[in-house]
């Protein structure tokens, strides 16, 4: 019988414990935003102010799930040798999700977009060198062939850059803020849209 050597059981191992860790940080994040919420009981109103927090409570939403999809089906179809990076990028991007829904409210939205510039900054990032580390193994270009691993990356960090226009509209133009944080869902969506579109491409070869 074949012993598996220590960077098989890497291979075979470590992706479940990552996805867990990530689920788990992700799962955080939700309870944390639903308690946020409850604390700050936005208003069902057509004001600026008011539409500006569902949208920040919106786009909290997708990037938690964003970010439980992205790794589940990357570790899923995927495999590489996990890194250090890989393990602080978890939770590190768990903690900007944890900042971000502590600047929900009225009178945080310059903090709350600057937050989103600097998550999906530094998101785009991770997602790059993530895919790229899979990319790069044999074992895996069949799947990592029909990627769009440019594509995700503009759209983060086109998040990221709306997240900026949000943060230096915040002080002059409501309506500015709510064009600049509409967009961020919708580029959001996008991106999921990518994630799953590649799923179903690899999963029905």
């Amino acid at each position: 019988m074949h012993e598996p050597t220590p960077r098989e059981k890497a291979l075979t191992q470590f992706p479940a414990v990552y996805l867990t860790l990530v689920s788990v940080v992700q799962a955080i994040a939700l309870e944390v935003l639903v308690a946020r919420v409850v604390a700050v009981r936005p208003a069902f109103a057509l004001s600026a102010d008011a539409v500006i927090v569902w949208l920040e409570v919106v786009l909290l939403v997708l990037t938690i799930f964003y970010g439980w999809v992205s790794y589940t089906l990357l570790v899923t179809l995927a495999q590489w040798v996990l890194r250090a990076f890989d393990f602080a990028a978890a939770f590190s991007v768990g903690l900007m999700q944890f900042v971000a829904i502590g600047f929900i409210g009225p009178g945080s939205f310059t903090a709350f977009c600057s937050m989103v510039a600097v998550g999906f900054g530094f998101g785009a990032f991770v997602s790059h060198s993530n895919t790229g580390v899979a990319a790069r193994r044999p074992e895996n270009l069949t799947v990592m062939r029909s990627m769009p691993r440019r594509r995700l990356t503009f759209l983060l960090g086109l998040v990221g850059l709306s997240g900026v226009a949000g943060a230096l509209a915040a002080g002059t133009s409501r309506a500015l803020v709510v064009a600049a944080l509409a967009a961020c869902n919708l580029i959001l969506v996008a991106a999921l849209r990518e994630w799953f579109a590649w799923w179903n491409r690899v999963v029905r070869e």
